[in-house]
């Protein structure tokens, strides 16, 4: 799904999805953007370009505690995208990749992932247990054929935004860490490139961070 505003097309896609895979190329090539700015920090382009070994640590620097839920939701997204055929970070390389064809300069506007991890220690146990204990279920109803269902809960109109409430309203402080404080980060970074180039911007944009990156780049446009 793509969202207009100002000088940036928002492309909004679900990870390992190969819709969203070419969603993002296709606004890209038509688009034409002077930048095509992704949801990706430095540590991450990294892994998806050199992906570490199975068992590898996924967040470098974490307690056990964040690093292990760091883990599930990467054990979860794999099994996801062995299923779909897309791996997470797919829809990324593709407008990066569309991007360079066009001479567009790349911007990687997430928060860093060690940031984001470090914050996660401000999280309530509670939080985090109940939802590590939670994802490997997930992730066995994934593999046992549940994948396409997932997909298709996640088109539909507003599914992703009841989503989002309903993991706000679950876990409070997860949702401020890995929701609400990277919109705000990538709010900024996006400010920063509107007032740096005079021209078009294409951002690709996980579904879940759409709303709140244009609420909080709005903000700051005030």
């Amino acid at each position: 799904m793509v969202y207009e505003s100002e000088r940036i097309v928002f492309v909004s896609v679900i990870h390992t999805d190969i819709e969203s895979v070419e969603e993002a190329r296709r606004v890209v090539r038509e688009t034409k953007p002077e930048v095509v700015a992704v949801e990706l920090d430095h540590d991450r382009y990294q892994q998806l370009m050199n992906p570490p070994e199975e068992g590898e640590i996924v967040a470098p620097g974490a307690e056990d505690m964040a690093q292990d839920l760091m883990l599930q939701l990467a054990i979860l997204e794999k099994s996801l995208g062995k299923i779909t055929g897309s791996d997470v970070g797919d829809e990324m390389l593709a407008a990066i990749e569309e991007g360079r064809a066009i001479g567009a300069k790349i911007a990687l506007v997430d928060r860093p992932m060690i940031a984001t991890v470090q914050a996660m220690m401000q999280v309530p146990v509670d939080e985090m247990y109940r939802l590590t204990g939670m994802l490997p279920d997930a992730t066995k109803e994934i593999e046992e054929g549940g994948a396409s269902d997932l997909l298709a809960m996640l088109k539909e109109d507003g599914a992703v935004d009841d989503l989002m409430e309903q993991f706000r309203s679950e876990f409070p402080g997860l949702a401020n860490v890995l929701i609400e404080q990277r919109d705000q980060y990538v709010a900024k970074a996006l400010h920063f490139i509107l007032n740096d180039v005079e021209g078009g911007i294409v951002a690709v944009l996980g579904a879940g961070h759409i709303q709140g990156v244009k609420t909080a780049l709005d903000q700051l446009l005030q």
